[in-house]
């Protein structure tokens, strides 16, 4: 958990605050959003990126899951603990051997298909490989 509140603060969010006076109203439709179900697998931390298509799914503990060229590659990777730079609002994840790096720094992103805007913009580089998108925990 601290380590989900470091990465949080690091990419330039914060958990939400207590809000007193009745819950909101359930949402139906967020059953069917892909955030949501990420966070019901128990996914911390979820980044996508446009041409070609890709999605990061990091679950703290276990493991980090990169699906890239349009989820033809799925390939998981054995949970690496980050290196936070809270400075510079970076968090930046490296496997075990070095093939993959994660950095996530806390700048606005928009999402080129969508639109969709986030407050943290992530950059995957597999080797000569680089992925750019944005994500969020």
């Amino acid at each position: 958990m601290i380590l989900l509140l470091t990465t949080l603060t690091v990419a330039g969010c914060t958990p939400p605050e207590h809000v007193e006076g009745p819950s909101p109203a359930f949402d139906e439709s967020s059953i069917n959003n892909v955030w949501h179900k990420a966070k019901l697998r128990g996914v911390s931390f979820r980044a996508i990126g446009q041409e070609p298509g890709w999605l990061l799914e990091i679950t703290t503990g276990t493991e980090i899951l990169l699906v890239t060229d349009y989820g033809e590659t799925r390939t998981a990777y054995q949970y690496a603990e980050p290196e936070v730079d809270q400075e510079h609002r970076r968090t930046r994840f490296v496997t075990g051997d070095g093939d993959v790096e994660v950095l996530i720094e806390g700048k606005d992103c928009q999402d080129v298909m969508s639109g969709e805007q986030f407050a943290v913009t992530v950059n995957v580089t597999l080797g000569e490989r680089r992925l750019a998108g944005c994500g969020r925990a």
